[in-house]
């Protein structure tokens, strides 16, 4: 049975494109949603300063960072890396994975499948400001989409 694709057509955005909203201290910068790759994946780039990252943690999707920008120290599993700008890092669903910016700043492009995972960072950009007053609320996210923190 063929699929039927709902969007058909290019797209093409300048460097400052996308939606941008904060999750945390991580401005993200929506370059492709759900819409647009037939739910497939979102891609999405990532900035941040000296210091910030995600504890560890894990979900039922993928996740895959390609590092434009900066210095990260990324753990998959057992498995602990310093990307540099060119590196890529895939996390398998479900893997328990961190990272840490260990450079001034980073960038990041990152790629989510399937896209429908998108509505996690959306949900905790619009809900959460700060883990130290708003970790009630960030549980009740997690445990929405399958996201368990270590």
């Amino acid at each position: 049975m063929p699929t039927t694709l709902q969007r058909q057509h290019p797209i093409f955005l300048e460097s400052d494109e996308g939606r941008a909203y904060q999750m945390l201290t991580h401005t993200i910068t929506r370059k492709l949603t759900s819409a647009d790759t037939n739910g497939y994946y979102a891609l999405a780039e990532l900035t941040d300063t000296a210091g910030s990252g995600a504890p560890l943690h894990s979900h039922p999707w993928e996740e895959t960072f390609y590092l434009l920008e900066g210095e990260l120290e990324i753990q998959i599993g057992n498995q602990q890396q310093i990307c540099t700008a060119g590196s890529v890092a895939h996390v398998p669903a479900n893997a328990v994975h961190g990272f840490k910016i260990l450079s001034t700043s980073a960038r990041a492009l990152l790629t989510i499948a399937p896209a429908s995972a998108e509505a996690f960072y959306l949900e905790v950009g619009d809900r959460v400001t700060d883990l130290t007053t708003d970790m009630e609320t960030m549980q009740q996210i997690c445990a929405k989409y399958g996201l368990q923190l270590r």
